[in-house]
């Protein structure tokens, strides 16, 4: 789960140029300093094929269940917690909405719901909590 969140504006939503200092305004709108927000790639099976699927940050906190600051602490201070959160949501059954990729050039489908299926689902950071205790 490398590469899994990006700086981008809260109130126009685009990505923060390359060396954006923290706590300046957003570059694009003049808004309010960008957040980190995220952006995963997972695979996604259906029952005859397997493709790549994003998901940005309203999307993705489904799963993980936590705000991305809070996700890149628990990888910064737990040397496998990235790989305990991939294993995690391995083979979890999901109900996704779909939508073709917004810009020109953009690759995947992006989900803009998802909805786990499973009765006892919990959020990715739950797990990691439990591996991680605090203290």
């Amino acid at each position: 789960m490398s590469d899994f969140s990006y700086l981008a504006c809260p109130a126009c939503c685009r990505r923060a140029l390359p060396g954006h200092a923290e706590g300046l305004s957003c570059a694009a709108c003049g808004g309010p300093a960008p957040e980190r927000v995220y952006r995963l790639l997972l695979s996604v099976a259906t029952h005859d094929r397997v493709f790549p699927v994003v998901l940005f940050d309203r999307a993705a906190r489904t799963l993980l269940g936590c705000p991305t600051d809070e996700l890149a602490r628990l990888f910064a201070a737990h040397r496998g917690a990235a790989r305990a959160a991939a294993d995690a949501l391995q083979g979890e059954m999901c109900r996704l909405a779909l939508r073709e990729p917004a810009r020109d050039g953009a690759e995947h489908l992006r989900a803009v719901s998802v909805t786990p299926l499973r009765d006892g689902f919990r959020p990715v950071v739950d797990a990691l909590r439990t591996l991680y205790p605090r203290g």
